[in-house]
């Protein structure tokens, strides 16, 4: 049994660094992808006895880094960050990693998994599925995302709390150009 246990392991070592190696190339050709933005839902809140006690509005910043993609049909991965708040009642941080799969040219789906802190107390579990415009930049590094975004958060412990929520997510870009507009009139260019 430990003959073939020898065996084995130089085939799967060999396998792993085949596909580190895949990957190495890969990521050493792609060009990072940001984007940035905020984040307008509706939402349901509720606490560990009823799920769903009241109607909100819940909103967020949230930023993300795709990596691994070199056009639109690449599927790519990366860290994502938001900040938000549910019914302007608190102060909500979540942080995880997100996933890019290229369903339609221009209109792909990003699943996104993270942990959330609540309050800076309570801590759960962040969930969101977007989808929407979210092509890929051939010159820059930003990327425009604009779409509907389904979500659902989790506080666990004494304070337990669900939070679902249906909204659409604003690119930055759509908030900074009018003062990139009044800034370039104003210097004359």
């Amino acid at each position: 049994m430990r003959s073939r246990a020898l065996v084995v392991r130089p085939r799967i070592a060999a396998v792993a660094l085949a596909v580190a190696a895949l990957l190495a190339t890969r990521l050493g050709r792609a060009e990072p992808q940001w984007s940035a933005g905020a984040l307008a839902s509706g939402c349901l809140l509720g606490g560990a006895d009823d799920p769903f006690q009241r109607v909100a509005f819940c909103g967020a910043l949230r930023g993300d880094l795709l990596l691994g993609r070199e056009r639109t049909a690449d599927f790519g991965f990366g860290p994502y960050v938001s900040l938000g708040t549910a019914a302007f009642d608190d102060l909500r941080l979540a942080v995880g990693g997100s996933a890019l799969a290229p369903v339609l040219e221009d209109f792909p789906l990003v699943i996104s998994l993270g942990a959330l802190v609540r309050d800076g107390s309570a801590f759960g579990a962040d969930a969101n599925l977007f989808w929407g415009i979210r092509s890929y930049n051939f010159h820059a590094t930003w990327n425009f995302a604009a779409g509907l975004v389904l979500g659902a958060q989790r506080t666990f412990g004494n304070s337990a709390e669900n939070v679902v929520s249906l909204g659409l997510q604003i690119d930055g870009l759509v908030f900074a150009l009018p003062v990139l507009l009044l800034a370039g009139a104003a210097g004359g260019n």
